[in-house]
């Protein structure tokens, strides 16, 4: 009896997967995907310095648990990434890139998906 239970479940959780919003489609479509790892964390990063901002969330793994768990739990139980862990793993990011950048906004694009803006010191170097 439990067994159906949880595939139903299983299967809803699957099918949030299909409602993506056409803005996160729309503006990172052709974006490269850059795993990273942080902390003994993987994280999903679409990065589009030219528009200063980019769309972070938790490994593929991660995402997906904490779906299942917030859906088997009837959402008593959440252990979503919280913000603060994923703009530290955004800044880490772009420091070890060598970007010197400050974080200028965030939202939560869907559920785990967020969006930070942010605006980078720029380097001008001079020809002769």
């Amino acid at each position: 009896m439990l067994r159906p239970a949880i595939a139903t479940l299983a299967l809803a959780a699957a099918l949030q997967g299909c409602a993506y919003p056409s803005y996160v489609n729309d503006e990172y479509r052709y974006i490269p995907l850059t795993t990273f790892a942080y902390e003994n964390q993987s994280y999903r990063i679409f990065d589009k310095p030219s528009a200063g901002k980019l769309v972070v969330t938790p490994s593929l793994t991660m995402a997906v648990s904490d779906s299942v768990i917030r859906n088997v739990t009837f959402d008593r139980y959440n252990n979503t990434t919280a913000r603060e862990t994923l703009e530290a793993a955004i800044v880490a990011y772009l420091e070890r890139q060598g970007r010197k950048c400050e974080i200028t906004g965030a939202s939560l694009v869907y559920d785990p998906q967020w969006e930070f803006t942010y605006t980078c010191e720029i380097k001008y170097t001079a020809y002769p």
